[in-house]
């Protein structure tokens, strides 16, 4: 079995940890030991936060956020070697970031058009865009990541748009939602169960094209409302 290194034990990699644990034997580096252990005990891990143990990996995913991964680069080029694919999932992070390890090891990137906390809870299938320096690195990223979720092959700097327009716009919506219900004298603790169960699933229902006769009355009366306004 390959062997598959995941730098971060936060949301995004303790998730991939957990949907990997059953194809790879797992090593996981993060500073905080306590957490990465809690989590390598759960997924049958070594848990470690010790660089060195990236030289015994095929595979590296780096699941940091921009600021702790430029951090990282020079214990990560300590250990990389020419056989190993390291992938990087941060949204925040671009390919031009790896400069300094290109030529050590294969880059490649698989950015996750999803969230992590929706998608360890509900089993939500996320999209995966993949990239890399080159097709079969391409193609070794998407057998990795098709564990996951759906691959496509595509330029990954447009899913940091996708998340961020789709983040913003979820959270206007559950701004709006908080607003009009507290305006109706709604009980607070019921909001929540307003904006996780109603509004999640009517979302996620017009999404899937499964949109019920009240939502596609929603709809209707929305698009009628669109047309007058721009008149």
């Amino acid at each position: 079995m390959e062997t598959l290194a995941i730098i971060g034990t936060g949301r995004m990699g303790s998730l991939i940890a957990r949907k990997l644990q059953s194809n790879y034997n797992l090593i996981l580096i993060d500073k905080d030991l306590r957490k990465c252990g809690l989590l390598a005990k759960e997924v049958s891990a070594l848990a470690t936060a010790d660089y060195s143990f990236l030289s015994h990996a095929d595979y590296i995913i780096t699941a940091l956020p921009a600021q702790a991964f430029q951090k990282a680069i020079p214990d990560i080029k300590a250990y990389v070697a020419q056989h190993q694919v390291l992938i990087n999932i941060s949204t925040d992070t671009e390919m031009v970031t790896f400069e300094p390890l290109k030529g050590l090891c294969k880059l490649a990137s698989a950015k996750i058009i999803g969230h992590a906390q929706h998608m360890t809870t509900t089993g939500e299938l996320p999209l995966i865009l993949v990239d890399g320096e080159d097709s079969s690195v391409r193609y070794k990223t998407a057998e990795v990541f098709s564990k996951i979720g759906t691959v496509c092959f595509g330029d990954e700097k447009i899913v940091k748009k996708i998340n961020n327009i789709a983040s913003e716009e979820g959270i206007k919506a559950a701004l709006n939602i908080k607003k009009r219900l507290e305006k109706a004298n709604v009980p607070s603790e019921y909001i929540s169960f307003a904006i996780r169960n109603v509004a999640c699933g009517t979302m996620n229902a017009f999404a899937l094209g499964d949109a019920g006769p009240f939502v596609q009355k929603i709809i209707q009366k929305l698009t009628a409302n669109e047309k007058t306004d721009s008149n």
